[in-house]
């Protein structure tokens, strides 16, 4: 199968946007959301919408397809209208259909658009750089379960997450399966292979939904000046940690979609409690509703982000009773604030015990010094990063500060306490005091450094707005000065008085803030930068390594149609990319992810497979799991910690009953099963 060119990608890449776009844009019509609100929402609403629709349908034994979940959204759309009409008869407002097209064009407006593409613009191409090539497979670990997932759930239409866990293979258990429903429900209907449609939604989770959620969170706290919009699109561009290295770490694709939402909620719950710059002026239930609907999303796309995201609530809450204590309100409204926000600690100390994961899979230990780990969280750099981005960690820094002087202070606690957090899972030698706090994230530093630049992008954006405003009022002090001093020349008084209306003018505010951008590209998009794209590059081959499928044994998956008759399985390593069999060219394997053994049957399979002309047990076993190929890739493992039984896989010759039928590379193989027969 020939390469396939960024260009020939912009098509397809396109169509899954629009598939991804459109079903949250019309719940967001129902709901009323308008302008940043809308855009920063309809990606989450159709995460949610898909996989709320999955649960339910899973429950009702309905199968979940593109066809079942568009009716799926029509319902909820006409549901929303309708609970909705009486609050859109009492809006004073204009609609916006109402209201001239000039007067809708606002400064604002504007550098909202500008803020956004620019942010989107840097964190797609720098995905591009990551990938290299749009159709690029994940070489990680988790790749093998979250693209047969996708599989999974388009042969089978079992998409809830109450059962996703087993993969049709081990018993139902729960895994979040937001993002396989959505990615499911693309490739479905628009008939597109498993990995693009993955990278593409990648590019539209890291570069939409990361971007203009953060714009929509920056602007409640800071208030919708250009200069803020501008600034939080280059900040939220510009952190290593998030978006870019959990678009490649893992793959944790579920994680990535998950925290990406969180910037959203955390600004509608700043809109429904009263904590946002500017007062939202549209429907109360009209946001609850989406606040409940993005909560959904976020928690069937990974729970851990709402765990998280519930301690910052609870700062968020305090905060809120805070001002409710210096405003006139009935004393019992302060008490029964100030008894729930001390009872809340414990119940949600309960909640995050209870969503850790065991401590055998929490194996990730610490990996430096409490002031290493310091620095790393302030830079936002993972572990093994040659360089810092200090330039970044002075703007977090001034931002911190002057934030400490604002209304929404409270976020300078949130980026405290998750700096805290990764401190402690990455240098910590208290082992049962540190899984207690990040077990949830199985004690892995990355998980938890990808949370920082949440409420980081807020403080940066903060910081770069104070330099830049000081930068300007010092500017126009000195032309003051200079138009009133005595000790000037005339010409250097007249100069400067001419000057004095021209900075002060909109096309000057229009140059500086180009030129602002420049400098700030030029000094946050450095060498950290193209560190983070240089490590991305080996997790989906950088042409050297192939840690999970060679170019050959790609080659080999996608001609296995040939080989392979329908109802047949084939049976492999999952641990050296065999597995893909499945997700790549559709062909039933018989374990689809390292871990999932059905029963007794595969393992007789994988412990005595090259057997069988000798073990009684073993061809009984591979007619009842109709195997009758084996896909052979050497001994190279995606995971090297990781362990799986080859004892059996040793030896497939002629005469212990294999037949080599294709041949790609010189590891990458396939074997007819012919001793059984």
């Amino acid at each position: 199968m020939d390469p396939l060119s960024w260009p020939e990608a912009l098509p397809p890449y396109a169509l899954v946007a629009l598939l991804v776009i459109l079903p949250g844009t019309l719940l967001s019509v129902a709901l009323g959301l308008r302008g940043l609100a809308r855009w920063a929402s309809v990606v989450p609403l159709s995460v949610a919408g898909f996989s709320v629709s999955a649960v339910i349908f899973g429950f009702a034994g309905v199968p979940w397809n593109p066809l079942t979940a568009s009716a799926a959204f029509v319902v909820a759309a006409v549901i929303l209208w309708l609970v909705l009409w009486p609050s859109r008869r009492r809006r004073t407002g204009p609609w916006a259909g109402t209201v001239p097209l000039r007067e809708r064009i606002t400064t604002s407006g504007v550098a909202v658009v500008c803020g956004a593409v620019l942010g989107i613009g840097i964190v797609v191409q720098r995905l591009h750089l990551i990938m290299q090539r749009p159709d690029a497979i994940s070489q990680t670990y988790d790749a093998n379960f979250h693209y047969n997932a996708v599989r999974y759930i388009e042969d089978t239409g079992s998409a809830s997450s109450m059962t996703l866990g087993g993969l049709g293979v081990t018993d139902p258990s729960f895994y979040p399966a937001a993002w396989h429903d959505t990615v499911a429900f693309v490739a479905q209907a628009a008939d597109l292979p498993v990995a693009l449609t993955a990278n593409a939604m990648t590019m539209i989770v890291c570069g939409m939904v990361w971007v203009l959620g953060s714009l929509y969170l920056t602007t409640r706290l800071l208030g919708s000046r250009p200069a803020v919009a501008v600034a939080t699109g280059l900040m939220a561009s510009s952190f290593p940690a998030f978006p870019y290295l959990l678009s490649f770490y893992g793959n944790l694709y579920p994680n990535t979609l998950s925290i990406a939402m969180l910037p959203l909620w955390l600004g509608l719950l700043a809109d429904a409690l009263g904590l946002s710059r500017e007062p939202y002026l549209r429907s109360k239930l009209a946001l609850w509703l989406t606040l409940l609907a993005v909560t959904g999303a976020m928690g069937l796309a990974h729970p851990s982000t709402v765990v998280v995201g519930l301690a910052l609530l609870w700062i968020m809450l305090v905060t809120a009773w805070w001002r409710t204590v210096r405003r006139t309100r009935p004393w019992w409204v302060k008490v029964l604030g100030a008894v729930g926000l001390v009872a809340m600690p414990a119940v949600l100390q309960q909640i995050w015990f209870a969503a850790r994961a065991s401590q055998t899979a929490s194996s990730w230990r610490p990996h430096v010094t409490e002031a290493q780990a310091l620095g790393e969280a302030l830079a936002t750099v993972h572990p093994d990063a040659p360089h810092l981005p200090w330039v970044l960690v002075l703007v977090v820094l001034v931002g911190a500060g002057s934030l400490l002087r604002h209304t929404s202070r409270w976020v300078v606690g949130a980026w405290l306490f998750l700096v805290w957090l990764y401190v402690l899972v990455a240098a910590s030698r208290d082992y049962s005091f540190r899984y207690d706090w990040t077990g949830v994230w199985y004690n892995d530093s990355h998980r938890i450094l990808a949370l920082i630049p949440v409420v980081a992008v807020p403080l940066a954006t903060a910081g770069a707005v104070a330099i830049l405003h000081w930068i300007v009022s010092h500017v126009r002090q000195t032309l003051g000065r200079a138009a009133r001093s005595r000790r000037a020349s005339p010409a250097v008084r007249d100069t400067a008085a001419r000057m004095r209306p021209v900075v002060r003018s909109r096309g000057a505010a229009v140059v500086g803030g180009v030129l602002a951008v420049v400098v700030g590209w030029l000094l946050i998009q450095t060498q950290p930068m193209t560190d983070i794209v240089e490590y991305g590059k080996t997790e989906y081959a950088s042409g050297v390594d192939y840690q999970l499928l060679t170019p050959e044994e790609l080659q080999l998956l996608h001609e296995l149609p040939v080989y392979v008759p329908p109802g047949a399985t084939v049976y492999g390593n999952p641990l050296t990319g065999t597995s893909q069999a499945y997700a790549v060219a559709d062909v039933d394997v018989l374990i689809p992810h390292n871990g999932l053994i059905a029963d007794e049957d595969v393992s007789t399979i994988v412990h005595h497979l090259d057997e069988l002309t000798t073990d009684p047990a073993v061809c009984p076993a591979l007619r009842r799991h109709h195997v009758q190929y084996v896909l052979d890739f050497g001994t190279q493992q995606v995971n090297p910690f990781a362990y799986f039984d080859t004892s059996g896989y040793s030896e497939l010759t002629p005469e212990n009953g294999f037949e080599l039928i294709a041949q790609t590379g010189p590891e990458a193989k396939l074997y007819k099963i012919t001793g059984c027969d």
